[in-house]
C-alpha cells in the first residue's frame, strides 16, 4: 500500500482549470467539499442533488463558476437528461464524481431513546431481518426489505459510469466513484449498506480493466473514506469521541482531487483509502494478492 500526498494547489488548478465538473450528491458533506474544490481550482463545476434551494444556496456559497441542476440519480431517464443538458450548456463533460447515497440502517445508531432504538431496529426500513409483517393479522407474511439503498447507491454509479463514459470516450475524462471503508469492512449493523458499497467497488474494479473503457482513455477511480463527519453519522458517539479517528468531508475531497487530477496510472482502477488526511492506495495490494492466488489457466 502507497500513501499519497495531495496535490499541491497550483498542481490541482493546472490540472482542473476550465474543465467541466459534474457531482452528484453535492448539496452537502462530502459532494459540496469537492465542488467548492473543484470550483475553486478553477472547473465549470455543475452541483447535482435534489432540492433546488438546498442548491442553489450551495451554489451561492461557493460562486465562481458553479450551477446546479436537480437530478434524482437513481432515475435512468432524469440522469440521461442531466448529462445531455450538461453537454449542450458547456460543450464537454471532463470530470465526474459520483457521490450521492443514502444509509437508512445508520439511523438507530444515532438515536439516543433506548425504546426508539428498539423500534426502528424492528422495522425491514432499518433492519432487514426484522421480523416485522405486512399486517397485525396472526398469519401475516414477512414484509420485504426496502431496495431503496440499492437504488441511489448502486444503480445511480450504474447509470453513472455508462453516461460518464459516453460523454467522455472521444476525448478522455476522469470518474471518480465514492464508495466507503464499507466498501473492504463489514459492518454489522449496516449489512445492506456494507453491500452496496462492496458493489461499486466491484463495479469500478471491472468497469476499469473493460477493453473499451482502457482504449478511452477514461480514467475510473474509487474513494474509500472512513468516517466522515457528515450529516449522515450526526449523532453518533463516534463521531464526537476525541479519541476516534475521522475524517472531515474536506479531506475526502482532496482525495477525489488527486483522482481527478493525477496522472491515469495513478489514478486508474486505483482505490484510495482515507482517514483523517491521509490517502493510502489499496487496490495495487489487492491485485497484488489476486495475482497470487489465481493460476494463470483460471483468469478471465
Amino acid at each position: 500500500m502507497t500513501t499519497i500526498p495531495r496535490p499541491t494547489t497550483d498542481s490541482l488548478h493546472k490540472a482542473v482549470a476550465d474543465k467541466v465538473a459534474v457531482v452528484s450528491g453535492a448539496a452537502r458533506g462530502i459532494g459540496f467539499a469537492t465542488a467548492g474544490l473543484l470550483a475553486r481550482s478553477g472547473a465549470k463545476t455543475v452541483l447535482v442533488d435534489l432540492s433546488e434551494g438546498i442548491l442553489k444556496q450551495a451554489c451561492s456559497t461557493i460562486g465562481l463558476q458553479t450551477t446546479y441542476r436537480v437530478c434524482d440519480v437513481s432515475s435512468w431517464n432524469q440522469q440521461a437528461k442531466m448529462f445531455q443538458w450538461v453537454q449542450e450548456k458547456y460543450g464537454s463533460i471532463d470530470i465526474l464524481v459520483c457521490n450521492a447515497a443514502v444509509n437508512p440502517e445508520i439511523a438507530p445508531q444515532r438515536v439516543s431513546d433506548p425504546e426508539r432504538k428498539v423500534q426502528m431496529n424492528e422495522q425491514v426500513y432499518y433492519n432487514y431481518l426484522a421480523d416485522q409483517r405486512t399486517s397485525t393479522e396472526g398469519n401475516a407474511p414477512l414484509e420485504k426489505p426496502s431496495t431503496q439503498l440499492f437504488d441511489i447507491n448502486v444503480n445511480s454509479v450504474v447509470y453513472g459510469l455508462k453516461l460518464g463514459v459516453h460523454y467522455m470516450k472521444k476525448n478522455g475524462g476522469r470518474i471518480v466513484v465514492t464508495g466507503s471503508a464499507g466498501s473492504y469492512l463489514p459492518i454489522p449493523s449496516q449489512p445492506l449498506y456494507a453491500a452496496s458499497k462492496h458493489a461499486v467497488l466491484g463495479l469500478v474494479r471491472s468497469t476499469s480493466c473493460m477493453p473499451e473503457v482502457v482504449a478511452s482513455g477514461v480514467t475510473i477511480s474509487l474513494v474509500a473514506p472512513w468516517l466522515t463527519l457528515t450529516s449522515m453519522v450526526e449523532g453518533l458517539k463516534e463521531a464526537t469521541n476525541p479519541d476516534t479517528l475521522k475524517s472531515s468531508p474536506e479531506d475526502v475531497a482532496w482525495a477525489i482531487a488527486f483522482a481527478a487530477a493525477g496522472s491515469k496510472e495513478q489514478s486508474h482502477g486505483k482505490g484510495f483509502w482515507i482517514q483523517g488526511s491521509t490517502i493510502t492506495e489499496v487496490e495495487s495490494s489487492y491485485w497484488e494478492v489476486t495475482e497470487r492466488l489465481m493460476s494463470p489457466e483460471n483468469r478471465f
